[in-house]
């Protein structure tokens, strides 16, 4: 598998199938790139079978996985030029961070005993291990063991590695710092990552190009830009983007633009996904920061304005930068707002009526499997 210019990309899985009848999995990860694999089903060990697939410890039901453009889809665990962070491979409890990091070169050969010192040394300093380079596991902290880990990885100079959830159990400060390192390495080395994860944030601040997962099957691949406006399900919109759940029914289809009346009553505007058709039921995706909220002076009434919601405010939560605002339809939907912290403490009160509206283009609307008839 090469890219547009005629060279071989670090990983490329094509047509992979971990489990027995199991999806496919197509995806490629670019030199110097972070590709993040989003899980958002319930199964928190889900991706456990698919990175023992990648390193060899289990064989792959069919499809092909190539690294550095060469078929490594059988080759033995420790010969695929592919390094493996999961929970499943800790350091040597025995061994010191730097005995830990020498190991795989003395396994492999093919180095003097200089070459494999000053190899360790170097990635001592670039992984800042210096200080701890003699103590023992047990010893380090969480950041200090993902530090040491990734070092023994990198010592052997892999094509590509995959981060089976390497953040899980860290506190955000040092998740951070560990993300602010990687983002160093794709720099400093060029470093190609796969990151196998449950965290929103992680993808985001990592991955280049983010796939969403559920169930081993990828749901959509794309830029967060293109998953956050254009998502192509309603699994994706809600658990990547966070997105409101709104039912309404097709009145008007015209282009990719879609008229629809919510069981309230109010008729809406959102854009149309493949499939729909008019007088079909559908769920209308529309994420909280694409949301206008306006309180009028005076009470809104049931004949506000087409594309205006009339509703009360439930809670009003500062969180940072913005303040998360969640709202309640006429018919006792519940919707949430992001917005930014400029409105006064009286505005905010629970039970104050507002009108919340949105741009057609912010909003998607995708056919359930019910038709309405």
């Amino acid at each position: 598998m090469h890219t547009a210019h005629g060279l071989p990309l670090p990983l490329t899985l094509s047509n992979l199938v971990i489990q027995p009848s199991g999806p496919s999995l197509s995806v490629q990860v670019p030199h110097g790139q972070c590709v993040a694999l989003l899980g958002i089903g319930p199964n928190l060990q889900d991706f456990t079978p698919l990175a023992r697939a990648l390193a060899g410890h289990t064989p792959a039901q069919s499809g092909q996985i190539f690294v550095n453009g060469q078929n490594v889809t059988t080759a033995p665990v420790g010969q695929r030029k592919l390094g493996l962070l999961s929970p499943h491979s800790p350091l040597f409890s025995h061994l010191s961070v730097t005995q830990n990091i020498l190991f795989p070169l003395k396994a492999e050969g093919g180095l003097s005993q200089a070459a494999m010192t000053y190899r360790t040394a170097e990635i001592l300093a670039l992984m800042g291990l210096d200080a701890v380079r003699n103590a023992t596991p047990a010893t380090l902290n969480a950041e200090q063991t993902f530090r040491a880990q990734l070092a023994r990885l990198l010592v052997v100079r892999p094509s590509a590695v995959v981060l089976e959830t390497p953040f899980t159990g860290m506190d955000h400060s040092s998740t951070m710092r560990l993300i602010t390192l990687l983002e160093k390495l794709q720099r400093a080395i060029g470093l190609s990552t796969l990151l196998l994860t449950h965290n929103r944030t992680e993808a985001l601040l990592l991955g280049e190009q983010l796939g969403i997962m559920q169930n081993g099957a990828l749901l959509q691949l794309g830029s967060p830009a293109t998953l956050l406006q254009r998502p192509t399900s309603e699994a994706v919109a809600t658990a990547f983007g966070e997105a409101n759940a709104l039912t309404g029914k097709v009145l008007y289809l015209e282009d990719d633009c879609a008229e629809l009346r919510l069981p309230s009553g109010e008729v809406v505007e959102a854009m149309a996904a493949a499939g729909l058709e008019e007088n079909d039921l559908a769920t209308i995706c529309i994420a909280p920061d694409r949301l206008s909220v306006m309180f009028p002076r005076t009470a809104p009434t049931e004949s506000a304005e087409p594309g205006m919601l009339v509703c009360s405010l439930v809670s009003a939560r500062h969180i940072g930068t913005s303040i998360h605002l969640r709202f309640r339809l006429h018919d006792g939907t519940e919707i949430l707002a992001h917005r930014p912290p400029v409105h006064l403490p009286k505005e905010l009160e629970p039970g104050r009526l507002a009108l919340v509206a949105w741009q057609a283009g912010s909003a998607t609307a995708f056919p359930m499997d019910q038709k309405s008839g």
